[in-house]
């Protein structure tokens, strides 16, 4: 059950706000909704002024994600909290307006609007934010993002810029994308949790495994390899990523990227290649045309065409020959 503060959306949403608790308990519900939604935190108001939060958060089996707005307050992750309220976890700060800080025993980040800085979750940190906070936080768990670094842990805090149109590193534009991501799947819902979370590992993999062909690149070798082989009725995915030499999972990342499976990538570049074959080859069966671009039978492929193209094959020969 949600506690005071906390409403329930469904589909893995949920919000939280100070506004409608007494003054003198927001800093501990604000402090338990993060502990159960986000990360665990001491929190202290700043300037003796009360405490306002909100905070919308998104959760799939490998990521959480948040908005977070407040007033000026300090959080830090403590040794206690951290062994009370562990997370396993990568933690990604996104600025949003205004600036914040982060501080742990080897290091000080001031962050900006337009900034990111990921950590490792589980070791301790102090965070100030003295004019309030405007923020997207973004974990994905230590297996998932060492999966993507190749073994290779967070052990220093990694600072980043995003949303600037004057930084065209490769990074930046993957930190760009990542915060976009985020950003609609938390403004405006409407994508599945698993494409969510594809798409989110996907740009983190971008970002953070170093020596990796980008995700456009491998975008490109995956439909040539489909171009090449779409005619092949069992063509599966792990073949591609057999050619690849990469794993069924990041084959999901790099067309997960980009808006889209391997699947519908495949069934697209089958039913264009069929139009084209039916419009050059006017005097080939339907049933022919279906077998040499990969489809197991006539009628999958008539509502694969149909589906795609809004009209079945047959109307397309007949409006080539009107």
């Amino acid at each position: 059950m949600p506690g005071q503060g906390t409403t329930e959306t469904g589909g893995n949403f949920r919000s939280f706000s100070t506004a409608h608790i007494p003054h003198h308990e927001r800093v501990e519900f604000w402090e338990a909704h993060n502990a159960d939604a986000l990360i665990g935190l001491d929190i202290r108001p700043l300037h003796t002024q009360t405490l306002d939060a909100q905070q919308h958060n998104r959760e799939t089996s490998q990521i959480r994600a948040a908005k977070v707005l407040g007033s000026s307050q300090l959080v830090e992750r403590t040794p206690e909290m951290i062994k009370k309220h562990p997370t396993d976890a990568v933690a990604l700060f996104f600025c949003t307006q205004g600036d914040s800080f982060y501080s742990d025993e080897k290091s000080t980040h001031v962050l900006q609007a337009g900034q990111l800085l990921a950590c490792n979750a589980d070791r301790p940190f102090l965070r100030g934010f003295g004019i309030g906070v405007s923020e997207m936080v973004l974990t994905v768990s230590m297996e998932s993002f060492t999966q993507i670094t190749r073994g290779k842990p967070l052990t220093t805090p990694v600072k980043l810029t995003f949303g600037s149109s004057l930084d065209t590193a490769s990074s930046a534009t993957a930190a760009t994308q990542l915060a976009r991501l985020v950003d609609n799947a938390l403004s405006a819902p409407s994508d599945h949790a698993a494409t969510f979370e594809d798409q989110t590992l996907a740009w983190l993999d971008s970002l953070f495994h170093e020596g990796h062909p980008d995700l456009h690149q491998l975008f490109q070798q995956a439909q040539h390899f489909i171009d090449a082989n779409f005619g092949h009725p069992n063509l599966r995915r792990s073949d591609l990523a057999r050619w690849l030499h990469l794993s069924e999972r990041q084959i999901g990342r790099v067309f997960a990227a980009h808006g889209t499976s391997f699947s519908n990538e495949l069934l697209q570049r089958r039913v264009q290649a069929a139009r084209s074959m039916l419009q050059a080859e006017p005097h080939v069966a339907i049933a022919d045309v279906a077998r040499r671009c990969g489809f197991g039978s006539t009628s999958y492929f008539s509502r694969s065409f149909r589906k795609i193209l809004g009209h079945s094959p047959t109307t397309e020969r007949a409006q080539l020959r009107g």
